[in-house]
This record gives structure tokens, C-alpha cells and sequence, in this order.
């Protein structure tokens, strides 16, 4: 078995690039560092932040094959590798713990646990205004039902919500099946889980928001771009929706005045791409990914 060079663009520990090791030499770093032998990488693992695009590809003159640990695959240019004859894979880990994460705002903005908390910290007892919901009852519509939808839904079951779903590219399924139209009109809370490509960019915008109930509380931990950004910020401020964000358009939300004036609202609850992140779930990715390179190697023996 020839060495192979391997760059992992992520987070992973110290006993998961140890294990590697027995494949070859390998490097890691946030995201692509041009100081490293790039031309010599012949195995490449990223996230979502890391775009492998035609530029990259042709710098990594050795490269026989990209792992991607994530759901979405809009950052990876998948014609330009089948051109290149460069083998993909993906390992789609932390669905349950993207979903968890969403069932979490769900309740941390129906119990008003986030505002609470600031207000303790500012020294002000709230209790008399701080009033919530139930979930159970209410309708939690979710929009791609993909591996993390059904997960949502499965765990919106569990906590007694009527649970409706909008996916064109299912039919017959354990779900309550509703278009597009109909769910943005009846849901009280919404969660954008499907991928972001040419037909869901900007999916949700004023014309959809305008549909929506009054208070609505919207979700997105899939990709930036599925709600428009400007759109949702009109809306939050006028008091129509409140929202929960894990992701955003740009890598750097805090040098954009729509995406900072929308993480500094009091209706947002914005993290920085974290909500499924668990120590699970890091594990489970480490996992796939040393299958994929495995069946990588064995394949070119």
C-alpha cells in the first residue's frame, strides 16, 4: 500500500490524525493553507467552509479524492471533479444532533430561556413578562425531509406538535405532505432543512414572510441563503417573526450590516454554525470519514 498525503480541513482530535497515519502523511489546518504541499495532497477532508472549486483542484495536482463530512455539498464543484476523474464521498453525520439543536430554539423561544438569562445578567427579575407557549398543539412546519427533517419531525412527534412537511422530492412518506404555500400560511414555527442550490436560494423572502402568521418563529440551520437575509431582518424588526440562526451568506457575519444588525437583534437567536456540533457526533464523522478513505485505498490496489 503507497503513502498517501492527506489534508483534513477540520476539526477533528489528535487520535483521529494518529489513525490516519497508517495511510500516509498528513496535515491539518483550519482551511486550505497555501504553505502546505498542496500539490502532493492526494486525499482531501473538508466541511462546509472549505470550497473546492476549479482553483483549488488544479493547485492539488495529486489529488485522487475528496471526503466531505456534512449534508450539504454546494461547496464542493462536483462537475469539475467527475471531469478530473477525482473520487467524492460524503459522510453526512449529526443528523440528530442538527435536529436536537433545532427542537432546542424551539423550546428556548417558547420558554423565553435566552432573554431570561440576559435579563438576570443584567440584574432585572422579569418573571411577570416573561411569558411563553406550549409546543404541543402547534404546528411545526419544516421545509426538506431529508435525513435531519425526518429527525425533526420525529422528535416534533415526540413533544406532541402537529407536524407538517413541504419536499418535492418525496411522495408516500410517514409524513404530513402540504405545498410550500400552505405551510408557510399555517405553521407557528418553521425550519429550513434542506440543501441550498439554485432553487431554494432565497426560497424564503418578503413575499413568502408576508404569508406567515404573526409571530411565526423561523429556524435555519441548513445554509445561508435559503431565508433572504434582508428580507428576514424587515421582519424581525417590524415584529412579524422571531428567528433562530446557525448559519448565514458569508463566512464573516459580523463585517455585514444586515447579518450584524440581525445577530444583535433581541428576536434572533443567532450561533456561530454550532447547534449540532457534539462530541457524538465528531466521533461518528472521524468514523466515516476512515471508512471513505479505506474504501479509497482498497479500490486503487
Amino acid at each position: 500500500m503507497r503513502n498517501h498525503t492527506i489534508l483534513v480541513c477540520d476539526n477533528f482530535g489528535q487520535e483521529f490524525l494518529d489513525r490516519l497515519s497508517k495511510f500516509g502523511k498528513v496535515f491539518q489546518s483550519s482551511d486550505i493553507d497555501y504553505s502546505l504541499p498542496l500539490d502532493k495532497v492526494t486525499i482531501l477532508v473538508v466541511r462546509s467552509k472549505t470550497k473546492v472549486n476549479k482553483d483549488l483542484v488544479d493547485v492539488m495536482k495529486s489529488l485522487e479524492c475528496v471526503i466531505t463530512a456534512t449534508h450539504g455539498i454546494d461547496h464542493i464543484d462536483m462537475n469539475y471533479l467527475d471531469i478530473k476523474g477525482i473520487k467524492f464521498y460524503n459522510v453526512p453525520a449529526q443528523s440528530y444532533d442538527v435536529a436536537q439543536g433545532v427542537i432546542a430554539y424551539i423550546l428556548a423561544h417558547c420558554t423565553n430561556l435566552v432573554e431570561g438569562d440576559r435579563s438576570m445578567k443584567r440584574g432585572e427579575w422579569k418573571k411577570t413578562s416573561l411569558i411563553g407557549c406550549r409546543v404541543s398543539g402547534k404546528v411545526l412546519g419544516i421545509i426538506g425531509c431529508g435525513k435531519i427533517g425526518k429527525e425533526v419531525a420525529r422528535l416534533g412527534y415526540a413533544l406532541g406538535m402537529n407536524v407538517i412537511v413541504s419536499d418535492p422530492c418525496i411522495q408516500g412518506a410517514e409524513v404530513t405532505l402540504v405545498s410550500l404555500d400552505e405551510l408557510l400560511r399555517t405553521s407557528d414555527f418553521i425550519t429550513a432543512n434542506c440543501p441550498l442550490t439554485a432553487g431554494t436560494k432565497d426560497l424564503i423572502g418578503k413575499a413568502e414572510i408576508a404569508k406567515m402568521k404573526d409571530g411565526v418563529f423561523l429556524v435555519n440551520t441548513a445554509r445561508g441563503g435559503i431565508i433572504n437575509e434582508e428580507a428576514l431582518l424587515d421582519a424581525v424588526c417590524s415584529g412579524k417573526v422571531g428567528a433562530a440562526l446557525d448559519v448565514f451568506s458569508t463566512k464573516t457575519p459580523f463585517d455585514d450590516k444586515v447579518l450584524s444588525s440581525l445577530i444583535k437583534h433581541d428576536r434572533v437567536i443567532a450561533t456561530p454554525h454550532s447547534i449540532g456540533q457534539s462530541h457524538e457526533a465528531i466521533d461518528e464523522k472521524g468514523e466515516g470519514v476512515i471508512k471513505a478513505i479505506e474504501k479509497h485505498v482498497i479500490s486503487n490496489l
